[in-house]
């Protein structure tokens, strides 16, 4: 009845419309690439590959009708094996009408590619496994250890499945566990990216997960193609919170299996992994609950006999050590009485000897002090000797000086005579005509030429 309505109301909209081709397409690819489809087909022999992109044809088996079909070379680079004639496969995507000036094509243009054929997935598988494993995503050094006791569990799975989420969930034990559940699909060409975005999802949202789970049950090759693809393999590497993957049956063995922290063979096989650790230590506390009066027994009586021994054992000790202290304190009191008396000797003896030599101390002080004050006079007479004698030789000293001193020699008419550098000239033999020489007198001095000298 609401389509019916949807549909009356856009008659009415559009019938009074008149549309060029252009905008009529438009209005047809806006309502077409909106909507996302998944169809089964066969490639055709017209395989056209560009440098970017594929274009092929997708065929009909049964009624031989073709689907044109673009896709970009960045959509299939997980793919892992080559498009070729024959492939039967599922392709994800949204129809469109490609125009041009040379007319409009109808043609499906293709996010993903899911293969169809246990030959090609295996050869899919191969491919992608060689690749993986080189890079070293299979490899042990790279795993993230499982904790021993987990309680946040993040349950990736389909809830419609008809065995994985009710397995695990039946063989998880009652132990407090708290899980989060995550809806996906676990077949089909949307189960990739969905079980991609689950993982993703619990990092960013629910990181103080202890553990992620991804199960399923047993299937073909087919049906397990998502826990072969890349991408899946790729997010559960890069996933911080450690994995458990319990696919399909203990034959199983998937890409997921061989990327994850830790395999189990079945959603069964997880659930019990999980639960074992802590049956362990419930059963551990069972037994020691059991055990735990007939034991606080048995050590409150050994501990009631060990201190009835030492009671007695001290007492006896205590009196053997008090018996041992008294004689030590005779012993002590004895020894000190002796000690005293030979330090009361040896006082009396440095009593004496510091009174001697106290004396002769006394003495020596007193002659030494004697003799410094000799000494003292005999240096106070010496000094005032030597005072007069330097006063002495010191007037005679001034007199000698004042006889030589040139000033007075000029007062009794010598006369001093010189170049015209300042040196005194004693010979004539160092003088030239026509020099100029400065003679100097007691007052004054004179600038002379020689005319002629008499050598």
């Amino acid at each position: 009845m609401e389509e019916n309505k949807d549909k009356i109301n856009l008659e009415s909209i559009f019938k009074e419309k008149i549309f060029t081709v252009s905008e009529f397409l438009d209005f047809l690819n806006n309502i077409l690439t909106s909507q996302k489809f998944i169809v089964q087909g066969e490639i055709g022999n017209k395989i056209d590959d560009r440098l970017t992109y594929y274009t092929f044809n997708l065929l009909d088996k049964i009624n031989h009708n073709v689907l044109k079909c673009f896709v970009w070379k960045s959509n299939l680079k997980n793919l892992n094996v080559e498009l070729k004639e024959g492939m039967e496969i599922e392709v994800f995507g949204s129809p469109k009408i490609y125009t041009s000036a040379y007319g409009s094509t109808f043609e499906f243009e293709i996010d993903s590619i899911y293969l169809i054929g246990e030959g090609l997935l295996k050869e899919a598988f191969e491919a992608t496994k060689r690749k993986l494993e080189k890079e070293g995503l299979f490899s042990v050094e790279n795993k993230k250890s499982i904790p021993k006791f987990c309680e946040k569990i993040g349950l990736i799975t389909s809830k419609y499945g008809k065995g994985a989420k009710p397995d695990f969930e039946k063989n998880l034990k009652n132990f407090g566990f708290k899980v989060y559940f995550y809806d996906v699909r676990v077949e089909g060409i949307l189960a990739i990216s969905q079980i991609k975005d689950a993982i993703y999802w619990f990092n960013e949202n629910k990181p103080e997960l202890d553990i992620l789970v991804l199960i399923r049950g047993g299937g073909d090759w087919e049906s397990l193609q998502a826990f072969n693809a890349e991408e899946v393999v790729r997010s559960i590497a890069a996933s911080r919170i450690p994995i458990i993957c319990g696919i399909g049956h203990e034959s199983d063995i998937t890409l997921t299996d061989l990327a994850a922290d830790f395999r189990a063979s079945t959603p069964t096989e997880v659930a019990k992994i999980l639960s074992e650790n802590w049956e362990l230590v419930n059963s551990n506390i069972l037994n020691f609950e059991n055990n735990f009066v007939i034991n606080l027994k048995r050590i409150f009586k050994n501990i009631e006999e060990k201190l009835n021994f030492i009671r007695k054992d001290l007492i006896r000790k205590i009196n053997e050590e008090i018996f041992k202290k008294q004689k030590n304190l005779e012993y002590e009191k004895t020894n000190l009485n002796l000690n005293f008396q030979n330090y009361f000797k040896e006082f009396n003896i440095l009593e004496k000897e510091f009174k001697q030599n106290f004396r002769y101390s006394f003495n020596l002080l007193k002659e030494k002090k004697e003799a410094v004050n000799y000494l003292q006079k005999n240096l106070n007479h010496l000094v005032l000797q030597w005072g007069k004698q330097i006063k002495k030789d010191l007037a005679q000293k001034e007199i000698n000086l004042v006889q030589s001193s040139p000033i007075l020699k000029l007062k009794q008419g010598y006369t001093i005579t010189r170049d015209e550098s300042g040196k005194i000239i004693n010979k004539s033999q160092k003088l030239k005509i026509d020099q100029i020489i400065k003679t100097q007198f007691y007052k004054g001095q004179i600038i002379s030429k020689i005319k002629k000298i008499n050598k």
